[in-house]
C-alpha cells in the first residue's frame, strides 16, 4: 500500500419505497443486521431476501451495502448495479451512486468511483440534501488523496466538514483530514484531528469506526517512528475490525504492520504480515490494494 486509508461513511437510506403493499421480513431483517452493525447476519438475511425477491430493490441494495461494509467489493457491486437497474427514482439513485463509488475506490478503480461520487453529489445538490453532499464531496476528496493531489483533497474534506450538522458525521472527516497532515508531515496538526475523530466515534458507540481510525493513527506513529505506540495502536484497531468481521481493513491493519516491522529491520515478519495483506486484499476484489502490496513485498524481496 502506498498511503493511509481514508474513511468514507455513506448515509444509509432505507429506500422505503412506495410500491409494497406489504412488508417482506427478510428484507427488513437485513436492514436492521445492517443498522445494528452485525454484516454477517445482514449478509445472511439479504441473501435470503434476493433469493425470495429477485427483482426487489431494496433487497439488493441492503445486501451490497453488507457486503461492501465487509470489504466484499466484487460481491458487493454486483449487488448494487443490480439496484441501479431497478430505478430511476433521482433519490434512491443517489444514495446507489454513493456505495457504487465506495465499492469501486475500495476496488482501486479510481475514475470509476469518482465517476459515481460525481453524480451522487450531482444528485444531491439537485435534491438539496446537504448530508450527501458532504459525504459525496468526501468521496471526491478521498480520490484526489489517491492521486497525490493533496491540496485538491484538504480543500474537498474542509468543504465537506463544513456542511455535516451532525456531529457523528465528522469523525471520519477529521480522520481524513489527519491523514494529509500526516502526509504533509505535520504530525502536530495530524494527531490533533485523529483525537478528535476517536473521541467522537467511541462517544457514540461505534467502536468499528474507532478502530479504522485507530490503525491510521498507528501508521501515523509508524512514520514518526515512535514504533511501541505504533504497533499499540495498530494491533488495537486489528483486533476491533477483526471483531466485526471488516476484511478490507483487517489486511489494512496487516499491511500497516508489515509497513512497521520493514521499517524495524525485521523483513522476514514484514514479509509475513504483507503476504497476509495481499492474500486477503485479492480474495475481496480490493485489485488495487493487491497490486500496491506486492510491490512492497516485491521491493522487500530486492532488498534482501
Amino acid at each position: 500500500m502506498k498511503r493511509a486509508i481514508s474513511l468514507l461513511f455513506i448515509i444509509l437510506s432505507l429506500l422505503a419505497f412506495k410500491n409494497f403493499a406489504l412488508a417482506q421480513p427478510e428484507v427488513d431483517a437485513c436492514y436492521n443486521f445492517l443498522d445494528a452493525g452485525d454484516y454477517r447476519r445482514a449478509i445472511e438475511a439479504g441473501k435470503g431476501a434476493v433469493q425470495k425477491y429477485p427483482n426487489n430493490l431494496k433487497a439488493h441494495y441492503c445486501l451490497g451495502i453488507s457486503y461492501s461494509r465487509m470489504g466484499e467489493f466484487k460481491l458487493a457491486l454486483e449487488h448494487l448495479k443490480k439496484a441501479e437497474s431497478l430505478t430511476s427514482d433521482k433519490e434512491n439513485l443517489m444514495d446507489i451512486y454513493g456505495w457504487i463509488g465506495f465499492t469501486y475506490d475500495g476496488m482501486g478503480y479510481l475514475d470509476d468511483a469518482l465517476l459515481y461520487y460525481s453524480r451522487s453529489l450531482s444528485l444531491a445538490i439537485d435534491l438539496g440534501n446537504k448530508s450527501m453532499q458532504a459525504t459525496a464531496l468526501n468521496g471526491i476528496a478521498n480520490i484526489y488523496e489517491s492521486k497525490g493531489e493533496l491540496d485538491k483533497a484538504l480543500s474537498y474534506y474542509e468543504e465537506s466538514l463544513k456542511l455535516e450538522t451532525d456531529e457523528k458525521e465528522k469523525a471520519g472527516t477529521y480522520n481524513n483530514i489527519a491523514i494529509i497532515y500526516v502526509n504533509k508531515s505535520d504530525y502536530q496538526k495530524a494527531m490533533e484531528y485523529f483525537q478528535k475523530a476517536i473521541e467522537i466515534s467511541e462517544r457514540y458507540g461505534d467502536y468499528h469506526e474507532a478502530s479504522q481510525i485507530k490503525l491510521n493513527l498507528g501508521n501515523a506513529y509508524r512514520k514518526m517512528k515512535d514504533y511501541e505506540k505504533a504497533e499499540r495502536y495498530l494491533l488495537e484497531g486489528l483486533k476491533g475490525v477483526k471483531k466485526v468481521g471488516d476484511k478490507y481493513w483487517e489486511a489494512a491493519g496487516y499491511g500497516y504492520l508489515g509497513w512497521l516491522y520493514r521499517d524495524k529491520g525485521d523483513k522476514k515478519t514484514a514479509k509475513d504480515y504483507l503476504t497476509r495483506a495481499y492474500d486477503l486484499f485479492k480474495s475481496i476484489g480490493a485489485e488495487g490494494k493487491a497490486k500496491e502490496v506486492l510491490s512492497d513485498i516485491q521491493k522487500l524481496e530486492e532488498k534482501k
